[in-house]
């Protein structure tokens, strides 16, 4: 239950101004609510446009920040990042390995090649091994199994 209060009474009360400009129906409503704070009056508008510097500065170490961890995350990750280099380096090395084996075979079979153009004993070697030939002068024993 409210207690009544005479008009008189609550128009005799003083109250100190507290905004500079005239504020209309509804922003009163919202203030007189508690919804909103009213606006800063002249006096704190020096507080106000450090508070807002300090915010820009914030906001821009920040910036700063965040694109530092996006290119030092690029440079890890990333398509030429470290971890790519290595991955890289290793797929070179296994390369540079296949490279030297296959020059080796390369050796090798140039070698048998001219054995088997100017070497007979290579040759008759190669044709028992592989085609199972046998020399005339030999006798061949078939063993049963």
């Amino acid at each position: 239950m409210q207690y009544p209060t005479a008009k008189k009474s609550l128009n005799q009360q003083t109250r100190t101004a507290v905004q500079s400009k005239p504020l209309k129906n509804h922003d009163r409503i919202l203030y007189v609510n508690g919804l909103f704070a009213p606006p800063k009056s002249e006096e704190n508008t020096v507080g106000w446009t450090k508070e807002t510097e300090e915010w820009r500065s914030l906001f821009t170490m920040v910036l700063i920040a965040g694109f530092g961890a996006v290119m030092f995350v690029i440079s890890v990750i990333g398509s030429y990042g470290s971890m790519a280099t290595n991955r890289l380096e290793a797929h070179e090395q296994k390369l540079t390995q296949q490279i030297d084996s296959m020059r080796i075979e390369k050796s090798l079979m140039q070698e048998e090649i001219t054995a088997l153009k100017t070497n007979p004993a290579y040759i008759e070697a190669v044709a028992r091994k592989e085609l199972g030939l046998v020399h005339s002068s030999e006798l061949i024993y078939y063993l049963p199994p």
